[in-house]
Protein backbone atom coordinates (compact mmCIF):
# COMPACT_ATOMS: atom_id res chain seq x y z
CA UNK A 1 0.00 0.00 0.00
CA UNK A 2 1.55 3.44 -1.17
CA UNK A 3 1.39 6.13 2.06
CA UNK A 4 3.12 9.03 0.15
CA UNK A 5 5.51 9.61 -2.77
CA UNK A 6 8.07 8.48 -0.09
CA UNK A 7 6.70 5.54 1.94
CA UNK A 8 4.92 2.09 1.81
CA UNK A 9 3.52 -0.92 4.12
CA UNK A 10 5.01 -3.77 2.37
CA UNK A 11 4.08 -7.28 2.73
CA UNK A 12 7.71 -8.05 4.70
CA UNK A 13 7.30 -8.50 8.52
CA UNK A 14 8.58 -9.20 12.07
CA UNK A 15 10.98 -12.39 11.41
CA UNK A 16 11.51 -11.07 7.69
CA UNK A 17 13.12 -7.40 8.19
CA UNK A 18 14.26 -5.22 10.86
CA UNK A 19 14.37 -1.31 11.36
CA UNK A 20 17.08 -0.09 9.37
CA UNK A 21 17.48 -2.52 6.45
CA UNK A 22 17.75 -2.02 3.18
CA UNK A 23 15.08 -3.28 0.72
CA UNK A 24 15.10 -2.86 -3.38
CA UNK A 25 11.68 -2.53 -5.16
CA UNK A 26 11.38 -3.96 -8.84
CA UNK A 27 8.73 -3.83 -11.34
CA UNK A 28 7.37 -6.39 -13.40
CA UNK A 29 7.57 -5.79 -16.84
CA UNK A 30 5.84 -8.31 -19.40
CA UNK A 31 6.31 -8.97 -23.01
CA UNK A 32 5.29 -10.89 -25.47
CA UNK A 33 1.99 -13.38 -25.16
CA UNK A 34 -1.23 -13.01 -26.22
CA UNK A 35 -1.87 -9.68 -24.03
CA UNK A 36 -5.35 -10.83 -23.07
CA UNK A 37 -6.99 -9.84 -19.50
CA UNK A 38 -6.99 -13.67 -18.43
CA UNK A 39 -3.59 -15.35 -17.19
CA UNK A 40 -5.05 -18.54 -19.87
CA UNK A 41 -4.79 -15.50 -22.47
CA UNK A 42 -1.43 -14.57 -21.65
CA UNK A 43 0.46 -18.07 -22.53
CA UNK A 44 3.69 -17.55 -24.04
CA UNK A 45 4.62 -14.39 -22.26
CA UNK A 46 7.87 -13.55 -20.65
CA UNK A 47 8.41 -11.60 -18.10
CA UNK A 48 11.72 -9.43 -16.37
CA UNK A 49 12.17 -7.80 -12.97
CA UNK A 50 13.24 -4.19 -13.87
CA UNK A 51 15.22 -2.66 -10.63
CA UNK A 52 12.93 0.97 -9.75
CA UNK A 53 15.21 1.70 -7.19
CA UNK A 54 15.98 1.13 -3.27
CA UNK A 55 14.66 2.15 0.36
CA UNK A 56 15.05 1.18 3.83
CA UNK A 57 13.16 -0.49 6.54
CA UNK A 58 11.50 2.37 9.14
CA UNK A 59 9.72 -0.15 11.08
CA UNK A 60 7.50 -3.08 11.49
CA UNK A 61 4.10 -3.24 12.32
CA UNK A 62 3.62 -6.78 12.83
CA UNK A 63 4.60 -10.56 11.43
CA UNK A 64 3.36 -9.00 7.37
CA UNK A 65 4.10 -5.60 7.04
CA UNK A 66 6.48 -3.15 7.83
CA UNK A 67 6.56 0.71 6.83
CA UNK A 68 9.55 1.02 3.88
CA UNK A 69 10.71 4.77 3.21
CA UNK A 70 12.24 4.60 -0.61
CA UNK A 71 14.90 6.84 -1.54
CA UNK A 72 14.73 9.77 -3.22
CA UNK A 73 13.26 10.06 -6.71
CA UNK A 74 12.16 6.14 -6.66
CA UNK A 75 9.03 6.03 -8.45
CA UNK A 76 7.12 3.55 -7.31
CA UNK A 77 2.96 2.30 -7.40
CA UNK A 78 0.43 -0.40 -5.37
CA UNK A 79 2.20 -3.82 -6.89
CA UNK A 80 5.75 -2.89 -6.60
CA UNK A 81 7.74 -6.03 -6.12
CA UNK A 82 10.09 -5.42 -2.49
CA UNK A 83 12.88 -7.84 -1.30
CA UNK A 84 15.35 -7.56 1.22
CA UNK A 85 18.87 -6.85 0.16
Amino acid sequence: MKGDDQEAHVCLGEGEVKAGDRVVLFKSVCRGGKGGARSSDVGGGICTKTKLGEGVVERTLNNHFSVVKVDSGVQFEEGTIVEKL
